[in-house]
């Protein structure tokens, strides 16, 4: 097909975000061997003396309208999108009525939040992913309009150090991520050092601590055992941020909250660690810390669950075939987490 894919790519940061998801769904799209135009919402809205998002905003959704004109698409897939306005994909129903419109959606999805710009672009839209499931999801189904489950996707050459394999380690367990307004974070994260004994533990963007991106990122994850993968809240079902696959994509040993549900991603003990509290959490990891071997097996195993199923492509794959109603959206692993057609 041909596909416009209007996300944040923020090409301003030069390349400052190249792990983001817009770019592996990019890639996956491509792999999956459709043409791929990258719109840019923010970049051609900060097209204006004050580089103002707000006030570039009428601009944006102009230039989009334009994009397809020129390029004519089969689908249109939104990432988060929430500049684009729902005047503006009446208007490309009307002027592209072959067109498929789909919108991915990676933050958490809660019953009590604010989504009213998710609601008034529904009528327009072919179908909804999220990597949120159950019946938070399924508030944003619609007449045409479907809501499906997608896994954070993975990109073998971004997420590419096998950790694994590796065996010179400076800590024990890692988690890198702020705690900036996130004060039940920063208590847990709190508690768990008070709870650690003898681990050597990392901390990356809180307690204190400054944060690591980029190759300093990478450098931290390459000499840790195992990592934490914590989420803004960590009961609701399926979701985690695309930690989880910088994580287990790089081969290291993750342990989540069991209360995600991920359980049903991630087989327990044998691909990701699970735990019920905080001291189930650092009675995980002095067992593992002790036990280094079996650690770095469960993070093998992590890693190639993440690439063999929830890579870029798949991801890809698998929005393309639902929002056509092709059958074989059927045949991913998370498809029983998805409604149907």
């Amino acid at each position: 097909m041909r596909i416009v894919h209007a996300a944040h790519y923020s090409f301003s940061r030069d390349g400052g975000e190249f792990f983001n998801c817009e770019y592996k769904l990019h890639t996956g799209l491509c792999q999956a061997g459709h043409y791929v135009y990258p719109f840019s919402i923010d970049d051609r809205a900060r097209v204006n003396l004050l580089r103002s998002k707000r006030l570039g905003g009428n601009f944006a959704n102009r230039c989009l309208i334009t994009c397809c004109k020129n390029v004519e698409p089969d689908l249109l897939v939104l990432g988060h999108a929430q500049s684009i306005t729902p005047q503006t994909l009446q208007r490309l129903r009307q002027t592209h009525p072959q067109m498929k419109i789909a919108l991915w959606y990676v933050d958490q999805v809660y019953l009590h939040r604010d989504y009213s710009h998710l609601f008034a672009k529904l009528p327009f839209l072919d179908a909804v992913f999220a990597t949120t499931g159950g019946d938070r999801l399924a508030q944003f189904t619609r007449d045409g309009c479907r809501a499906a489950f997608i896994p954070n996707p993975a990109d073998a050459n971004v997420e590419r150090w096998n950790i694994d394999e590796l065996h010179e380690t400076d800590f024990d367990l890692v988690f890198i991520g702020s705690d900036r307004l996130r004060p039940e974070r920063r208590a847990f994260l709190e508690a768990l050092t008070a709870k650690a004994g003898n681990l050597r533990l990392g901390f990356a963007g809180c307690l204190g601590y400054p944060g690591v991106y980029g190759e300093a990122k990478d450098r931290m994850l390459k000499r840790t055992l195992l990592a934490l993968n914590l989420s803004d809240r960590n009961d609701v079902f399926l979701y985690s941020s695309d930690r989880i696959v910088q994580l287990t994509g790089n081969g290291i040993c993750t342990l989540t909250a069991s209360a995600s549900g991920l359980q049903a991603l991630y087989e327990p003990d044998k691909e990701m660690v699970f735990f019920g509290s905080i001291d189930d959490l650092a009675a995980h990891a002095r067992r593992l810390a002790a036990a280094p071997e079996h650690a770095r097996e469960i993070g093998r195993a992590g890693r190639i669950k993440t690439h063999a199923c929830y890579s870029g492509k798949a991801v890809a794959d698998f929005i393309c075939n639902y929002t056509l109603n092709d059958p074989a959206w059927r045949t991913f692993p998370w498809a029983r987490y998805c409604q149907d057609w």
